[in-house]
């Protein structure tokens, strides 16, 4: 939530490729099943090149993956046809350096004229820099065929890796995040977030009427709601 700063100085945990299976069951908590498959995919974490922002159909596809993971995981939460984010806004993400996305390379089959990164989005989460041992972790969704492959978990031990190398080590590095919660019935999903966060090491250190601090926003909401603030120190 809030504005995502402009990319600096800082440097860039280094991509890193792993193989996944799209057909490995798992769940939340990211342990993805032992039973060996015949379907996997090299699966590539970075923060792209800026440049990426410009293949059109890289960005859209990414904004419908933002977009449909939000819609599930927010149901309930949001009045129908409220979308997480646009095709601009991820552009703009993507330039700044403040995404970083799992993706594979775009088969034959796929290719378009638009698509000129050569990659196809998985997954990603935002990485939005708040001081010098800070961060917040945010627009965190993962393709629905990609559901249980370990993708989400990867990406968020990226993130927290970045965090290490950038905002000062162990012991010194905080990361942030928050879950959106609604306060008139019982959100299975959060509920199993929540437990996941928590075994992670994520602690909640605070809650905020989602309406209060984004009444710009309070419309679309289907009833009241608040965002739990999680906090983690990474070691």
């Amino acid at each position: 939530m809030g504005q995502h700063y402009e990319a600096g100085s800082e440097t860039f945990s280094k991509p890193v490729t792993i193989a996944v299976s799209a057909e490995s069951p798992a769940s939340i908590n990211g342990t993805v099943s032992e039973v060996p498959t015949e379907k996997e995919q090299k699966v590539t974490i970075e923060i792209p090149p800026p440049s990426v922002a410009d293949d059109e159909a890289f960005t859209a596809a990414l904004t419908d993956i933002i977009n449909a993971a939000y819609s599930e995981t927010e149901g309930g939460i949001f009045k129908p046809g409220y979308l997480r984010t646009s095709i601009r806004d991820v552009a703009k993400f993507l330039k700044a350096g403040t995404l970083a996305v799992a993706s594979i390379p775009t088969t034959t089959s796929d290719a378009t004229p638009k698509a000129t990164s050569g990659r196809t989005p998985l997954g990603c989460i935002s990485i939005k820099k708040l001081s010098e041992n800070r961060a917040e972790l945010g627009l965190f969704a993962v393709a629905m065929s990609q559901r249980g492959s370990g993708i989400g978990r990867d990406l968020l031990a990226w993130a927290e890796r970045w965090c290490l190398e950038n905002l000062g080590g162990p012991g010194v590095a905080i990361v942030q995040l928050d879950l959106l919660v609604p306060t008139h019935f019982d959100h299975p999903f959060k509920k199993r977030l929540d437990v996941w966060y928590t075994r992670l090491g994520y602690k909640i250190v605070g809650r905020r009427d989602f309406a209060l601090d984004y009444p710009d926003l309070a419309p679309q909401l289907a009833g009241p709601t608040e965002y739990r603030m999680y906090e983690k120190t990474l070691v």
